[in-house]
């Protein structure tokens, strides 16, 4: 009997071993795609690069992985036409490292294919220096700029994970960085920039002509100049989600900020009072230390401005100086209104500014 009895607690004890062992066997799920979808979601984008809009076959020419290199950063989307080589490096001049790592910005520009295998290969080559380029394999045109814009916001779903915060701007464009990072560091927005109201131009001839087959309705939904906006991560997804392969518009600032916003039901707060329309101003900061404290300007294609800009602010923050001064009387006018009379006196002409008509 006590043979028996030892006999049964030893099959007991390797039947609860092999139990054991085949629960745990079972219950560990091997495939790491799957165990990964319980500690992050699995992204919905296609990571094959095939789909971006009703363009199929997309891949990105040119990619990188800026977001890795800094924790919780802010990549600001560049617009690039793909020859503004001068630009581009305006820009990386524009602010010392030093000043870009203590805001916590990184550049990134966003191009598509050029005409030229000249300018391919210069492109590579700049691409292989700075690691900062992202090129699609769809053509440099006006009319693909959606097709940037939204590859611009996909690769930073995909690349930017860990950064709750993206700035979209143009290369002609000059940024008060400093300004830029009090607006990052709000939290009372989805999309924030100069909002505009405008009308369907159709006067055949015009620039901004928009058919009815491309635009039925009588007036644009809210839109945010691209020129400079900021997002949250979250307002990029939900842009992202709701476009269809049907609906492509070929103003992309109108298109994702107006069009895809208001089906994604996304707010936009305005910060219309800190952008100015013209290059004036950047030359009062620059030349008289006057009218800096605004967020964006153009530069009327003077990529120049670009860099003095941003010295002229760097410099003002380390000297804590004033340089926001507005002096005006009968007998003193303003820096501005005397470049405003300069422009009429010689004849140059004020840069245009490629804005839908306002209402």
């Amino acid at each position: 009997m006590a043979a028996l009895w030892k006999n049964e607690i030893l099959i007991f004890l390797f039947a609860n071993t092999l139990f054991v062992t085949l629960f745990n066997i079972l219950s560990t799920d091997h495939n790491s795609s799957y165990s990964h979808r319980f500690v992050r979601p699995k992204p919905f984008f296609d990571h094959t690069h095939r789909h971006l809009i009703n363009f199929n076959g997309f891949k990105y020419v040119i990619d990188n992985d800026v977001c890795k290199s800094c924790f919780n950063c802010t990549p600001i989307l560049v617009h690039s036409y793909v020859g503004h080589f001068e630009f581009r490096r305006a820009i990386r001049r524009s602010y010392p490292q030093t000043v870009l790592d203590a805001l916590g910005f990184r550049y990134v520009f966003m191009t598509g294919l050029p005409n030229s295998t000249d300018i391919q290969s210069q492109l590579l080559g700049e691409s292989s220096r700075h690691g900062d380029i992202v090129q699609g394999n769809f053509k440099e045109a006006y009319r693909n700029l959606t097709y940037k814009h939204v590859m611009g916001l996909k690769w930073y779903a995909e690349r930017c994970l860990k950064s709750n915060r993206v700035v979209k701007m143009d290369d002609d464009i000059a940024v008060n960085l400093f300004k830029l990072k009090d607006v990052v560091e709000r939290r009372d927005y989805d999309l924030a920039g100069c909002v505009i109201n405008a009308k369907p131009i159709r006067e055949k001839h015009n620039k901004w002509y928009v058919t009815r087959e491309e635009f039925d309705g009588d007036t644009y939904p809210p839109f945010l100049s691209g020129w400079l906006y900021v997002a949250t991560s979250t307002s990029v997804t939900s842009l992202l989600r709701v476009i269809r392969q049907d609906n492509y518009f070929w103003i992309d600032d109108l298109y994702v900020t107006g069009i895809l916003a208001k089906i994604a039901q996304i707010d936009l707060l305005d910060l219309r009072l800190d952008f100015e329309v013209d290059p004036g101003s950047i030359y009062c900061c620059i030349k008289k230390q006057q009218r800096c404290e605004f967020l964006a300007a153009p530069t009327g294609d003077n990529y120049t401005l670009l860099q003095q800009y941003s010295q002229q602010l760097t410099y003002c923050k380390m000297k804590n100086l004033p340089c926001d001064t507005y002096r005006k009387s009968k007998r003193h006018h303003s820096c501005l209104d005397l470049w405003k009379k300069s422009i009429v006196d010689t004849r140059i002409g004020k840069p245009s500014i490629e804005i839908i008509n306002l209402i």
